[in-house]
């Protein structure tokens, strides 16, 4: 919100302007008041709009369809004046972000967030189409975040559906591209499935961070609607699949905004906003409470400024805010006097990662060009182990042999690791040293499904900058899209690790407190009194193309799984192939015993005891 301009009008019809809200392609819009108090979003054509005859048909044509619409997912139209010599019109005023603002400060919205904004999508298309209208132009930025759901707004180029007369030039096309269905694009007659086209591009975008069609320019983009199926496997599961049929070509593929609405609510999840995306609905409402009320509008210096630069702030001065706190708390512990206070828990910082996300987690891809493509030119190709971890060798633009490894699993960091007092993306980083040649620093996710990143660099005489550096780019990927492998439907990568576990038996063999650590959602290990057990669901080299790894290791089976055991009495692992997947690879399970006395003789009959239940879980095919 910034203040009123000198050249802004201080009254448009009744309504008195109070500020600006922001600007268009069609003109400016602002924040007005009624004389009964009620706030009322203004929007007044350009001047230099005026004279052209088709725009003020246009924009007549927008104040009779925003009048037909009502609804609680619409905005609807309160005052208007289209033959003055600046046309205006007057809507309910809706205190909350767009969803564009939303995405860009905080990442992808989680599943809970996208069943809320799927169910108010369909809503707002029912009550469109009921009017017989095609909005025709549903983009994240006219969608409007409330605590009751979202709102559709800006009817400017909605056509009736029996109205065939066109108000624009021959061939030209009106719509935001990356989210215009193929037949607009064609400028073809409209039905609602156009509509409902643009509700899965919508979705897919607050998914995944992006439209599924953009491009770096308005006709490859244009081709992509038009030719190229999306790459959806970024979308959440069972959510992609209702984006998949809203973004088919054909229009009588497409669900109706009733049928939509139908898959929506079948989603197994609560439909409600991040924590985040509340609070700054929270600050929008106390914005228009405020000037409301009469106080004065913040300066534009002082406006609202994106989300993420104040994260680049917090970064930078996050060390010196901890100085200034901890004094603040020592001097009230040496005095015996508490500092009043009101503490919010962080409950919803901005990386979250779903347990299908870190399962398919594409480690390998987090180092790849568009990653780390800053950092230097590439000597390798990124190299992965398991699915859990992933290096890469790179020369730097001094000429400097750079080397990266990126972890996901857990290991020494959780117990001698050292806070650095930074933080990436409001995660506090660790790490191993200070400083030194090889360097580790780590951040886990604090939400949704909890897992480690850890950045190994190397090549510098303190190479401990430039791991946190690696770090923070893998994070601000991550944050926005992660990438994911793909995998078949019933695969044992989707399996998690930690929950097919037997929490008894694990109790009986490894010992208390038989304590579960993921390593993503496809890799987990249980510590315990007595040992260790490692459970791991992978693609990899099949077995029968191996050679065995010592002379401990032969063929075996176990309940009629085929594959390879290697026992050295105490520690044992057994490596069991589940099924072929291309070439010479095949998934696996990876099962290990390790005790903690050197005495122990019988690490095999501990395993089995453990992997038998786990086993019996998984489908064989």
């Amino acid at each position: 919100m910034q203040p009123r301009d000198r050249k802004d009008p201080e009254l448009l019809g009744r309504y008195r302007i109070l500020a600006v809200i922001g600007s268009g392609g069609m003109g400016r819009v602002f924040l007005g008041q009624a004389p009964d108090g009620r706030l009322v979003a203004v929007k007044q054509v350009h001047a230099d709009l005026t004279d052209d005859a088709e725009f003020r048909a246009r924009f007549e044509r927008e104040v009779l369809a925003s009048g037909r619409v009502t609804g609680a997912y619409t905005a609807g139209v309160v005052g208007h004046d289209v033959n003055t010599e600046n046309p205006w019109l007057a809507s309910e005023y809706i205190p909350g972000p767009s969803l564009q603002e939303v995405v860009n400060d905080f990442g992808r919205l989680t599943p809970s967030g996208l069943k809320l904004l799927a169910i108010g999508l369909a809503m707002a298309l029912l009550e469109i189409h009921r009017t017989g209208l095609v909005h025709r132009d549903l983009k994240p930025s006219n969608v409007l975040l409330t605590n009751e759901g979202p709102r559709l707004i800006d009817f400017g180029i909605a056509r009736a559906l029996d109205d065939d007369i066109s108000l624009t030039a021959t061939g030209a096309v009106i719509g935001s591209p990356a989210y215009m269905s193929p037949e607009q694009a064609e400028c073809r007659t409209l039905t609602t499935a156009s509509d409902v086209f643009s509700a899965g591009a919508v979705l897919a975008m607050a998914a995944t961070g992006v439209s599924p069609f953009a491009a770096g320019s308005t006709p490859q983009t244009l081709y992509n609607v038009l030719y190229i199926n999306p790459d959806t496997s970024a979308v959440p599961h069972p959510i992609c699949g209702i984006v998949e049929a809203c973004l088919a070509k054909d229009p009588a593929e497409r669900p109706t905004p009733s049928e939509l609405l139908a898959l929506a609510q079948q989603l197994e999840v609560e439909p409600v906003w991040p924590v985040r995306v509340r609070r700054r609905v929270a600050e929008y409402e106390r914005d228009a409470t405020a000037i409301a009320a009469g106080d004065t509008v913040p300066s534009p210096e002082l406006a609202r400024k994106p989300q993420r630069d104040k994260r680049a702030r917090g970064i930078r001065t996050l060390a010196a805010v901890a100085m200034v706190s901890a004094a603040i708390l020592i001097g009230s512990m040496l005095v015996g006097i508490g500092v009043p206070g009101n503490a919010i828990a962080m409950t919803d910082p901005p990386l979250v990662l779903s347990e299908r996300e870190s399962m398919l987690l594409d480690v390998c891809a987090l180092l790849g060009p568009e990653v780390l493509g800053d950092f230097g030119t590439y000597r390798s190709t990124p190299k992965g182990v398991f699915q859990t971890t992933c290096s890469v060798e790179m020369t730097d633009s001094a000429g400097q042999k750079l080397s990266f490894a990126l972890s996901i699993s857990q290991g020494w960091a959780f117990d001698d690791a050292l806070p650095m007092g930074s933080t990436i993306a409001w995660l506090p980083v660790q790490g191993d040293r200070k400083e030194g040649r090889t360097c580790d620093r780590f951040v886990e996710t604090q939400a949704g499904f909890r897992m480690p990143l850890n950045m190994e660099a190397s090549g510098l005489a303190d190479s401990c900058p430039l791991a946190e550096r690696a770090l923070a780019a893998v994070v601000r990927r991550l944050s926005v899209n992660p990438p994911l492998r793909k995998v078949a439907a019933g695969s044992v990568q989707l399996v998690n690790a930690c929950a097919i576990m037997d929490r008894a038996m694990n109790l009986q063999i490894v010992g208390d407190p038989a304590k579960k650590n993921p390593q993503g959602g496809s890799s987990c290990w249980v510590t315990g009194a007595n040992g260790e057990f490692h459970l791991n669901f992978t693609d990899q080299t099949r077995i029968d193309n191996k050679k065995p790894n010592s002379s401990f290791q032969k063929l075996t089976s176990l309940d009629g799984w085929a594959g390879t055991i290697d026992d050295r009495g105490g520690w044992c692992e057994y490596t069991l192939t589940i099924r072929p997947t291309r070439d010479e690879s095949a998934e696996l399970v990876r099962a290990t015993y390790i005790p903690y006395y050197d005495e122990a003789t019988d690490g095999c009959d501990r395993l089995r005891t453990l992997l038998t239940p786990i086993l019996a879980k998984l489908a064989k095919p």
